[in-house]
């Protein structure tokens, strides 16, 4: 019988996670992999080409209830078993041969082809010609803005021939599961091919002497070493896969055969699986280049997404040539900071820009927001002036964003009420809002606060569904005169967020709005994103005062003065880029427009943010952090003091991430296996310079590490200092994505117990980014790390009993409010705010003459006998409730951070 998934958001993910029980996790990834790579309307049609067992195609049906799946399978073996085993109300199988047109014309919103065209390829006696025929038939099946996703591997430059240095280790036997892998490459070698005429198959090998004692040195084309590497661990399907031959098209030629079916590739690149990397690469072989440079580790597939578009329409846009015409748009001036006597150069620019998410929950409890797409990013494609695209990611040029409007519109509003929202909404959303919705006024951010004046604001406006897109009506910020004007449309929160996750939106600001959104209508983000911390024990010295440092926020602070002339730190380039599109099957140029933006002449595009990880003698998470000034937050707050993470200009002889990693490990004194990727690389501004952000944790003790000024505090601290630390994205990205990423660490950090506390006082008042769901975890860890609650006749002290209270009007809130009306965030932190001083003032009183009863016993204990031996220990209530105190006290004394009901 047909499973329907149940509403609500918490069933829905009961009852996802049901269904889910029996299927292999790396399928059950694999399938949320492809589908957040596809942003699906509600109703798509998607077709799962060459869907084997039919296994990934049940688990997406499950991850998306909303849209229909179709998996298609030549064998009618496989088939008649998926259908016996797999049965949704939205999931159906068929017969049919992937390279056949077996769907109506333009009848699909979307083709999968994972992990698929590499058969057709090889069953084909290996012709290319045949996947393209494949591709285009597809495609015509296609509706016109459907999409396709291609998951597979993408060959190496054609002739290039690399060496392959690996383990001089003896096999266990003769056969082909016991041969060791130097061994296997070698039978590889003469095996390879085997639907060749006879004697014709296998590729060139020659063994070289060796270069490192205990090794094996190879020479080969670098197809073949990469085809080996890629199937050398699965022994047992070994003589299956043996006639398959993995690549066929290089990246480029992927690109130029769908861009020829007139589709728009919005994202393509290779991807590298850790996982895999960690497990089957990083002590298997070494790779080199045929005069012995390193190369780094090989891709472990290639993505591309592409959209099928109609006849001339925008298809790609990029750099064509230098401009030599008038440009005005970006200013250039220096500030010399006072104290130090640097020079630095900010740009700005004629306009500022304000960004707005409107947003409303559907009958399921899922965050349903709406985002400008298709919007033109030309500079995203700028020629690279210093430095090379080190994860090889590239974009079509249109992307995906919050709805920009000139800040003029908000600055004009003599309050954001209600009538004012609605007349907003009218103006430049074309969106209607829910009664009695006003805007709200969220996060603020400075895209780079070192160099680029600008603040971008932040609001959100609660509205009424609207299923269809909208033609956008502001366009502030972007491009005049590309064809290119993108549409508004609903998109589920949870799968944007999915697809930043992935790497197809390369917007960390984005992330952002989306995480403080989903904090705000409280509701939980999901991570799909779990990485493993290994941290070791330490005493830490360099812990930070945040008296001293909330006392500098709070400060006058004018270092910075404006001098004349420039430092020749940035220039502005005006060039000229080209929108193509195809024309009676040609692609060709459909319009052109100057463009200004900005580089370093000192830096290349490429920077790393590195956020330190350590764990305390306590078992406490802490981050680590510099303090800078920077000139741009001064000139919006008139302070400049930012916290940040180490940061690295990444130099242009690093061209991969094996080096990336390596250079970092170098700068900071540390192993490379400490240095962990923090999620994909994106943009720092996309609409001002090209600039690329790799983000990064190292997880070394911190008496290792080579990183000057550096200081640490628990991670929770930073959840309550995020007015402060957004003044820097790259560094409240880092934290953020380290929160989501090892949730499963820091979410039972003991420190963490006491959140309730600090929600109580400052509830609503900081986002913090939402505590991520893991969906095949966290109700394990919640019901063996949730401590049974204290009754109020159980409480010892006055503290326990104000706990006890506070969880049972939390408990009966939390039923009033499931029956109550939806209240204008404006008027609920009205409420909020005289209820929390009254509290606040009560609660102190019983919390001093608790905590002087407390010293006084100490005191008199410790008269009697020595101090204990220090030991790890988990229980950090009292220390950390007095700590707790001090923390409020010091918050309390930054002017900006009182409770303000119409900002976050």
């Amino acid at each position: 019988m047909e499973e329907p998934l149940e509403p609500q958001a918490e069933s829905y993910i009961e009852k996802r996670n049901h269904l889910l029980e029996g299927i292999d996790p790396d399928t059950i990834r694999k399938a949320w992999f492809t589908l957040s790579h596809l942003l699906l309307d509600e109703g798509a049609k998607v077709i799962d080409m060459g869907c084997d067992d039919g296994a990934m195609t049940y688990a997406m049906a499950v991850l998306n209830p909303k849209a229909s799946f179709t998996g298609l399978d030549k064998s009618k073996k496989q088939i008649n078993k998926a259908k016996e085993k797999y049965k949704l109300f939205n999931l159906e199988f068929k017969i049919g041969d992937a390279s056949s047109e077996i769907f109506e014309p333009e009848s699909l919103d979307a083709v999968i082809n994972s992990y698929v065209l590499h058969e057709i390829y090889s069953s084909s006696r290996y012709n290319e010609r045949i996947v393209s025929d494949t591709l285009t038939k597809q495609f015509s099946m296609l509706k016109k803005g459907g999409m396709m996703f291609i998951r597979d591997y993408a060959r190496p430059p054609p002739g290039e021939f690399v060496l392959m240095e690996m383990p001089d280790k003896p096999g266990t036997g003769k056969t082909l599961t016991e041969l060791s892998e130097a061994d296997l490459l070698l039978w590889y070698s003469e095996h390879a091919r085997p639907r060749q005429d006879p004697g014709c198959g296998g590729f060139f090998l020659e063994e070289l002497p060796e270069r490192v004692p205990r090794t094996r040195l190879f020479r080969l084309p670098y197809k073949w070493a990469y085809e080996f590497i890629m199937r050398k661990n699965d022994r047992m399907r070994w003589e299956t896969e043996l006639p398959m031959e993995y690549t066929f098209f290089t990246m480029r030629e992927f690109r130029k055969e769908l861009r020829a079916l007139g589709a728009r590739v919005q994202y393509s690149g290779p991807y590298w699986d850790e996982d895999i990397i960690n497990e089957q690469f990083e002590t298997s072989f070494r790779l080199y280049s045929d005069d012995g440079a390193p190369l780094g580790h090989p891709p472990t597939c290639y993505i591309a997404v592409a959209t099928k578009m109609a006849e001339r329409k925008s298809l790609n846009i990029e750099e064509r040539r230098p401009s030599h015409t008038d440009s005005g748009h970006l200013k250039i001036s220096a500030v010399r900071d006072k104290d130090t006597g640097k020079i630095m150069d900010i740009v700005s620019r004629d306009i500022s820009i304000s960004e707005v998410i409107p947003y409303h929950i559907d009958e399921e409890g899922r965050l349903k927001i709406y985002l400008h797409d298709g919007v033109a990013r030309s500079i995203s494609n700028a020629v690279p002036r210093s430095g090379t695209n080190i994860d090889g990611r590239l974009w079509s040029g249109h992307m995906l964003e919050p709805v920009s409007v000139d800040g003029e519109a908000m600055a004009v509003m003599e309050a954001l009420d209600i009538k004012n929202s609605v007349k907003f909404a009218r103006d430049y959303l074309g969106l209607k809002p829910t009664q009695n919705a006003v805007l709200e006024h969220g996060p603020d951010y400075y895209p780079a606060p070192d160099y680029i004046d600008e603040k971008i604001q932040t609001f959100y406006l609660r509205v009424q569904s609207l299923k269809k897109t909208i033609t956008p009506k502001s366009f502030a910020g972007h491009s005049g005169k590309f064809q290119a004007r993108g549409e508004i449309r609903e998109l589920d929160a949870q799968q944007v967020l999915n697809a930043i996750t992935v790497g197809l939106i390369p917007s960390a600001r984005l992330e952002m709005q989306i995480l403080s959104l989903f904090q705000h209508v409280g509701i939980k983000a999901e991570t799909w994103s779990d990485k493993v911390l290994n941290l070791k024990i330490s005493k830490l010295k360099d812990k930070a005062d945040l008296l001293e440092i909330t006392q500098l926020f709070g400060e006058s602070d004018t270092r910075f003065k404006d001098i004349k002339g420039t430092a020749g730190q940035i220039r502005a380039i005006h060039s000229t880029f080209v929108e193509e599109g195809q024309t009676r099957g040609v692609v060709s140029g459909l319009s052109a427009e100057n463009v200004d933006f900005i580089v370093q002449d000192d830096k290349t595009i490429n920077t790393a943010v590195v956020l330190p990880l350590a764990e305390g003698l306590k078992g406490e998470i802490h981050a680590g952090f510099t303090i800078q000034h920077l000139p741009v937050p001064q000139r919006h707050e008139g302070n400049g003091t930012t916290i940040s993470a180490p940061s690295y200009n990444i130099p242009p002889n690093v061209t991969n991430q094996r080096e990336l990693k390596k250079f970092l490990a170098d700068k900071l004194g540390v192993a490379p296996n400490t240095i962990i990727k923090l999620g994909e690389s994106y943009f720092s501004h996309i609409g001002m310079t090209p600039q690329r952000i790799y983000p990064f944790a190292v997880t070394a003790p911190p008496e290792t590490l080579n990183a000057p000024g550096t200081k640490f505090i628990p991670f929770y601290q930073y959840m309550l200092l995020q007015r402060l630390i957004s003044r820097e994205p790259h560094f409240f990205i880092a934290i953020a994505r380290a929160y989501r990423y090892f949730h499963e660490d820091i979410r039972f950090d003991s420190a963490r117990q006491v959140k309730a506390i600090i929600k109580e006082r400052f509830s609503k008042m900081q986002p913090d980014w939402s505590l991520p769901l893991s969906y095949e975890r966290v109700h394990v860890a919640e019901r063996s790390r949730t401590p049974k609650p204290v009754t109020i006749e159980e409480a010892p002290d006055a503290k326990q009993k104000k706990q006890a209270l506070d969880a049972a009007a939390k408990t009966a809130a939390a039923k009033t409010a499931k029956a109550s009306a939806y209240v204008p965030f404006h008027a609920q932190n009205k409420e909020q705010a005289a209820k929390i001083v009254h509290e606040r003032e009560e609660w102190d009183k019983e919390l001093q003459r608790d905590k002087e009863l407390a010293q006084a016993k100490a005191q008199e204990a410790t008269k009697k006998q020595p101090p204990p031996k220090p030991k790890i220990d988990m229980d950090l209530t009292g220390e950390f409730a007095s700590e707790i105190e001090d923390f409020l006290d010091a918050l309390e004394k930054v002017d900006y951070l009182e409770l303000r009901p119409e900002k976050w």
